[in-house]
């Protein structure tokens, strides 16, 4: 089977995208020229929810007709992270159910994509009443993300990277997916994460498998590119075809050398482990 790349239009900042040295600019449109150009299959946004509605039509214009796919945007790239999806308050929820509904909008506008949902840790409530509540959240706004085509992705973040969030274990993560049990909430599978938390990425994705929604990768230590870390990928990728995940994989990482000739150097990379990609 094919795997299919996604690269990103930032992830520390919005003018940091994963191309910015071979696109024209680092402005979105010409960054998703540059994707197609160079054969990926999908585009991630985290800063999405920020752009102008007329930036975030054109986005969504020049996307389709480049045949490019939204594979993930920010949910709350302002409030992160903040205990936002574990509010157990009436101010807290209405927020939510306001967040979601901007989500389910820009789902809709792109026909279909995914938001990552990450909670910070409350330190004045305990982490079960917290993970409970965010479990209860997800049940109650799995329908409305389902009819928009919006994917809610539940992503366990290793706490070596960033430390005070609600979830910190792999283990977690599938456990609250599980829990909510509706096919519009799924699991972020973060290899780099995975790797940090010492887990065995292969095992990992084996026990997963069922309820992954979206794989992004990155190489240890650190976040780098594929193939200049510690990870073995000929492994990992033929995991994750033995499990036919058919989704995109997402870039998250930002290159190790941002040149031109770094970015070309990645994309060298890329090919000689996942295979030529054809524009």
């Amino acid at each position: 089977m094919s795997l299919r790349l996604a690269g990103h239009l930032g992830l520390s900042a919005p003018d940091r995208p994963l191309l910015a040295h071979l696109g024209r600019s680092a402005d979105p449109l010409d960054q998703i020229d540059a994707l197609a150009d160079h054969g990926f299959g999908g585009v991630q946004d985290l800063f999405l929810k920020l752009r102008p509605a007329a930036e975030q039509v054109a986005t969504a214009t020049q996307m389709a007709r480049r045949g490019l796919r939204l594979s993930s945007f920010g949910g709350d790239p302002l409030h992160w992270n903040t205990p936002l999806w574990s509010a157990e308050d009436e101010g807290g929820r209405d927020a939510l159910s306001e967040s979601v509904a901007l989500s389910c909008d820009l789902a809709q506008r792109f026909g279909g994509a995914a938001a990552v949902c990450v909670a910070g840790l409350d330190p004045g409530r305990s982490r079960p009443a917290q993970v409970a509540a965010m479990i209860e959240n997800l049940k109650r706004h799995g329908e409305a993300a389902a009819r928009a085509g919006l994917v809610l992705l539940v992503e366990p973040i290793a706490a070596s990277r960033i430390s005070g969030l609600l979830l910190d274990r792999l283990e977690d993560g599938l456990a609250m997916v599980q829990a909510v049990a509706t096919p519009s909430v799924r699991l972020l599978f973060d290899v780099g994460h995975v790797a940090m938390m010492g887990r065995d990425v292969v095992h990992a994705l084996s026990a997963c498998r069922d309820a992954i929604g979206l794989i992004q990768i990155a190489d240890v230590p650190g976040r780098i590119d594929p193939g200049l870390g510690q990870l073995d990928w000929p492994a990992i990728i033929g995991q994750i075809a033995a499990q036919r995940y058919d989704g995109l994989l997402e870039l998250e990482f930002e290159p190790a050398d941002p040149t031109a000739e770094g970015e070309a150097a990645m994309l060298a990379r890329l090919a000689s482990l996942f295979g030529p990609m054809q524009p």
